[in-house]
């Protein structure tokens, strides 16, 4: 039974048009029938500079710094990080540096200035499914990959060498650090710990066997040290994290909760059920659904008040937390987003086919589509292009008129559909969609 002051919020009322999904269903490749969830795991550590506390109240024009264009002297440039050849797992961004982690067997590390490969870290046997920098006070930083090969391997930031490798009893599908001490979940539903400084195994919790861990988390209550534990089994385990002593467990999705983002007393976590929930995680409760997305929800991040989501559906999406209202849309994949990191201004998206990209986020510009019955708003003029033509057009059509608001320019041949409708579309883009703050 549902709690009395349960909030369900359909917080993306445009996306779900029966046009508008038929297309973006039909447009996903076969391939995502078959995603391999294994690979989709969260990577996180306690101490994170991009995520701050949620504000009690909000209001509309409140927006987090990191969301709105900084200039620097060396400011991360957008745009492609090429070399992966397969799909992209982890991000995080460390000292300048981005790392991915991919199902090419390996992991690299990118200027966010040139976005240039600066190292390759190689060694791993099969797919890498999770990454995580960090480093203790006065010590390097080391870079730790989780695969499925069964391994964690250490490796120095300074170089590529691996320092220590860690064999563990299943695949490793997602890592996570806090308190000094390096949290792995596997395959078997196990968690594996050990000792960050010096890698010496500490504990091997049983948690939710057979069914695999796909994400973990760490919280306090009072003096006690909470460990949350994302499950194919649809659950979150909360858990001692010193005896593995089950508190209580999360429930309300219906299938794998692929990610988890924790936040003061809150845990929000996105499944491949396409819902966002968010529990109190010291009673258990259900305080929130955020419904929506069309596809499975790999990745989230919160940024003070707003919280950006990434999907299987090819979109990332902005939120503003406590409204729920949908800020803003970001497209322009070439394939499911299987990952996503902010840093500053800009959002990093790591994809089935490989592909990286680094796109600017600034909630300071909006561009609307005022297509008929369309209320989607990007961030990005050419995402919004790149949506006319894909999801309002087909060039096979024989014939098309104009549907954006005003206009009703008649194109009468299947030549004048393919050649003048996008350029006609873009015209609208140019002159008509931005939105006056």
């Amino acid at each position: 039974m549902e709690p009395s002051d349960l909030v369900v919020i359909h917080i993306d009322e445009s996306d779900n048009e029966d046009a508008q999904t038929a297309a973006v269903q039909q447009e996903l490749p076969q391939k995502s029938v078959s995603v391999d969830f294994s690979s989709l795991s969260t990577q996180t550590s306690q101490q994170n500079d991009d995520e701050s506390k949620v504000q009690p109240t909000l209001k509309y024009a409140d927006v987090p710094s990191e969301c709105v264009e900084v200039v620097e002297d060396e400011e991360p440039s957008v745009g492609d990080f090429l070399n992966h050849t397969g799909p992209i797992h982890g991000l995080q961004v460390h000292e300048g540096l981005l790392y991915t982690c991919s199902g090419d067997n390996t992991a690299r590390a990118y200027s966010l200035v040139t976005r240039e490969c600066q190292a390759v870290f190689e060694g791993h046997t099969n797919k890498v499914n999770c990454l995580l920098v960090s480093s203790l006070p006065n010590m390097p930083a080391h870079l730790y990959t989780g695969s499925s090969d069964q391994t964690i391997r250490c490796y120095s930031t300074k170089g590529t060498k691996c320092l220590e490798q860690i064999t563990l009893s299943d695949r490793v599908l997602c890592l996570h650090i806090a308190w000094n001490i390096l949290y792995a979940g596997l395959a078997n539903g196990s968690v594996a710990s050990y000792d960050l400084k010096t890698l010496k195994h500490l504990d091997l919790f049983e948690c939710h066997g057979p069914r695999g861990v796909s994400c973990l988390g760490t919280a306090q209550e009072g003096a006690r040290r909470v460990l949350l534990v994302g499950s194919y089994d649809s659950t979150i385990s909360v858990r001692d994290a010193k005896s593995s002593l089950l508190l209580r467990s999360l429930e309300g999705h219906t299938k794998t909760v692929l990610c988890m983002k924790v936040v003061n007393d809150l845990v929000f976590s996105g499944s491949s059920d396409t819902s966002v929930h968010a529990h109190n995680i010291h009673t258990g409760e259900l305080v929130r659904i955020y419904k929506g997305h069309n596809h499975a929800v790999t990745s989230i991040v919160i940024l003070g008040k707003v919280m950006v989501t990434a999907c299987l559906d090819k979109l990332v999406r902005v939120y503003e937390l406590q409204s729920h209202d949908r800020l803003q849309v970001y497209g322009g994949h070439s394939d499911m987003v299987m990952c996503m990191a902010v840093h500053k201004s800009v959002v990093y998206t790591g994809c089935y086919d490989g592909t990286v990209q680094g796109v600017k986020l600034n909630l300071l510009k909006n561009y609307r589509c005022w297509w008929h019955n369309c209320t989607m708003i990007f961030g990005n003029p050419e995402h919004l292009s790149q949506h006319l033509v894909k999801d309002h057009s087909n060039p096979d059509l024989q014939a098309v008129k104009c549907r954006w608001r005003g206009c009703s320019t008649f194109f009468g041949t299947q030549q004048s559909v393919q050649e003048k409708l996008p350029e006609h579309m873009q015209s609208h883009v140019e002159t008509d969609s931005e939105v006056q703050p």
